[in-house]
This record gives structure tokens, sequence and C-alpha cells, in this order.
């Protein structure tokens, strides 16, 4: 036998048994409710097996949301999980002060590091002060020098200990938060608070100078270096000015090196300045005026570059002293003053350290997947019992009630249709 026609006889001996199949034997002989009940059984079949298709395809298709709950996860855990955006991590400690993650080092001017504030300098230049103080002119660089030097050691250390108490205060302020944020919000925040601390440090230093500067201005002050210029009070005294208790304050004149004058008189106090001399030299960059710490604020250290220059000052002094060599020696004071003496400010921040301290109890996301073939066949498998159960309670409804009205419509449609017309040939002659 062949296999064709084996298998054409297996065909035909499955087809005949399934047709036989009767899921739903009452157990009587009727012929007309025998031939009902697997047609009911057919019915069942054809659901049953169309809707673990379409249940199928369905779940084959669709993804589905997994909540994913890791306790206690290490930083390397979040990391494998810090691309879902759905991640949430609870901190268990949400105010963190932020010196737990953020260490700022200023890198100050080599100015307030060097040998021009130390006390052996400034010993230098006094020597050479009352050496020559009476001696000197009002823009000699030995009556004055003395007092600038000191001015700039003091803002250095002025400098430094207004960014150490801020800086001090920046890093006992707690950063707050109640969830763990991202890597990159993390660093873009602690970034944006670090550059509005370094913008907003010297502003207020300078804002309290300033104001002290303009007192000093508008109260016509003068230092000590230039109290030789005022006028003695003797002058006044068998004048009328005297008797309404007015002393006025003509102002001393500037001469200076470069051919420009000035007068202290009070529009003009404040930009009463020219240069330095020392001896018949002019000393470059360096200013005096009516007003030292004005006259300081423009100059600039460029003399101070020169080793040959800082001998002579000290030459008598038996120091040494090592000239500036590593910044812009046209740098004015002022800007360096602006900068609180910062060439650079550095800074490290840690997210790492965010997250021990923070120390999320746990991490919680969301995650998009398909089913695979075993999660499906669970699946079916659990529909099963009631898609059966279902099926079995409407299919002898449908039986018993729609498919007799099914019925009669497809006899009446064949009824309906025009019967072929037979024309029977009759022997006999065809023409007349």
């Amino acid at each position: 036998m062949s296999i064709s026609v084996r298998f054409r006889t297996l065909f035909d001996f499955v087809k005949s048994h399934l047709f036989q199949v009767n899921l739903f034997n009452a157990g009587t002989q009727s012929e007309v409710i025998i031939r009902g009940e697997r047609r009911t059984t057919r019915l069942y079949v054809i659901l049953l097996i169309i809707s673990l298709l379409i249940l199928t395809l369905y779940y084959s298709v669709i993804s589905y949301s997994q909540l994913v709950i890791i306790k206690s996860p290490t930083i390397d855990q979040y990391y494998s999980v810090a691309e879902y955006i759905s991640l949430d991590c609870p901190c268990s400690t949400i105010a963190i002060e932020y010196q737990e993650f953020v260490q700022i080092e200023p890198h100050y001017h080599e100015l307030c590091q060097s040998d021009f504030v130390s006390d052996e300098w400034i010993e230098t230049l006094l020597d050479l002060y009352e050496e020559r103080w009476d001696k000197s002119i009002a823009t000699d660089f030995a009556g004055l020098a003395v007092f600038q030097f000191r001015a700039i050691r003091s803002l250095c250390q002025l400098a430094k200990d207004r960014i150490d108490d801020d800086l001090q205060l920046f890093q006992y302020t707690y950063f707050i938060t109640s969830h763990l944020i991202s890597q990159e919000l993390f660093l873009d925040q602690i970034s944006s608070s670090i550059t509005n601390f370094i913008n907003v440090t010297p502003k207020t230093f300078l804002r309290t100078l300033h104001f002290v500067q303009d007192i000093t201005a508008q109260s016509l002050f003068m230092t000590g270096a230039a109290s030789p210029s005022v006028l003695p009070i003797e002058q006044y005294r068998n004048r009328l000015y005297i008797d309404f208790g007015i002393i006025p304050y003509p102002g001393n004149t500037y001469a200076f090196a470069d051919g420009s004058t000035c007068v202290c008189s009070s529009p003009t106090a404040t930009s009463c300045m020219g240069p330095v001399t020392f001896g018949s030299n002019i000393v470059p960059g360096f200013q005096t005026g009516c007003y030292m710490l004005s006259a300081l604020m423009n100059s600039t250290l460029e003399a101070f570059y020169n080793q040959t220059f800082i001998d002579i000052i000290s030459s008598d002094s038996g120091d040494t002293f090592q000239r500036l060599n590593s910044s812009n020696p046209n740098l004015k004071f002022d800007i360096l003053l602006s900068q609180m003496f910062v060439n650079v400010w550095s800074n490290t921040t840690s997210f790492e350290n965010y997250f021990q301290k923070c120390a999320p109890t746990l991490c919680q996301y969301t995650i998009n997947q398909k089913h695979n073939l075993w999660a499906i066949i669970l699946i079916l498998v659990s529909l099963f019992g009631g898609l059966s159960a279902a099926f079995r309670f409407l299919t002898p409804i449908l039986i018993l009630n729609v498919w007799p009205i099914i019925s009669r419509m497809i006899f009446r449609r064949r009824t309906q249709l025009p019967q072929p017309v037979i024309n029977e040939l009759i022997p006999g002659n065809f023409h007349r």
C-alpha cells in the first residue's frame, strides 16, 4: 500500500471518528438528539480552538509592565538600572550636608603666598620708610610702600578668611532630596550651586570694601601716609573761619612724574592718583594718590616681576626676596581683588558619596516585556477551564436556538433558487 493511500485511509478514519465525537452525550437513543449533540460538540471544539488561537496571538504580540524591586541596592546595582525612566529610589536620609560629597578648593594668586606679604618684607619696607620719610616726597616709594604692602597683606588675609567662612557655611548647607536623583541631574544641580557660590562670594566681599571706601571718601579721611599733606590748623587760628568752628581743607596738590597733577578735594579725591617714583625713576605699574587704597586698586604688580628692582629695595636688609613669576604682570590689583585673589577654583563632586549618604532602602522600576512561550502556555492553561465552562454553557443554547433559524434560512434560500429548464427533444419532423 502506498504512502498516499495510507495517509488517505488514516485521514478518513480520523475524520469519521471526529465527526462521531460527542462531548454532550445525554444517553439518549434518539438519532435527532445525537446529531444535535454532535453539532454542539463540533461548535464547542471550534469555538474553543479559535479562542485559544486568538489568545495565543494576543499574548504573543502585547507587552506587559512588570514592577522590579531591588532592596538595599548597591551603587553598582543602581548603575545597572539607572537608564530606566521609571526608576524610583526613596532616600533613608533626605538632608545631606554638601561637605559629604563636595570638596571646593581655591587656588590663590601667587602674590598672597609670596615674599611680599611676609614679615621680613614688611620690616624691610618699614626700615626704608624710617630712613627716608623726612626726605621723601608724596610720590616716593620709600614713603608709602610699607603702607601699601601692609594693605595688600591685610586684603589677602581678609579675602582668605572670608572665603574660609563662606566655604564652611556652604559646606554645612543641606542638600535636600527625598528620592535619589539621577547622576546627571545631581551633577547639574551641584555645579549650579558651586557656580553660584563662586560668583556671589566675591560680590559680597567687594560690596563691603566699596562701602568702606565710599565712607572714607565722603568723610575726607586722610591716610597716615598722606597726613603731611594736610595744612596745619595754626594757619587758620587768626582767621574768621575759626569763629564758626570751620577749618577748611583746600586739598593737597599732587604733582606726578608723568607730568599730571591733581588736588585732594572732595570731588576728585578718589580719582587723584599717579605713578610712584623711586629716586628719579618711575616704579612701573605702581600708583599713589589721596587715598592709597584707591591708588592701589589702579596699580599693577609689574615692578615686582623685576628681580633687579627688588634687590635694590632690599639691599640694606640682607634678606633675599623672590620676584613674582607665574601670573600676569599687567593685571590690575582691582581685578585680583574682584576675584578675591583666587586664580582657579577646583572642586570635586562625588555621586557615590551622595548615594551612600542617601542610602536608599530600595529601588523600584517598571519594565515592558513580551510573554515567553512558557508564560503563554501557563496563561492558556489558566484560562482553559473558564473558556471550556463558558462554551459548554453557550454552545447548547446556540445549537438549540440559533441553529434552527440558520437552517431555515439556508433551506429558504435554496428553494428560492431558479430551477434549470430542460428541453426534451421529441423525435419527429423538425420542419413543416
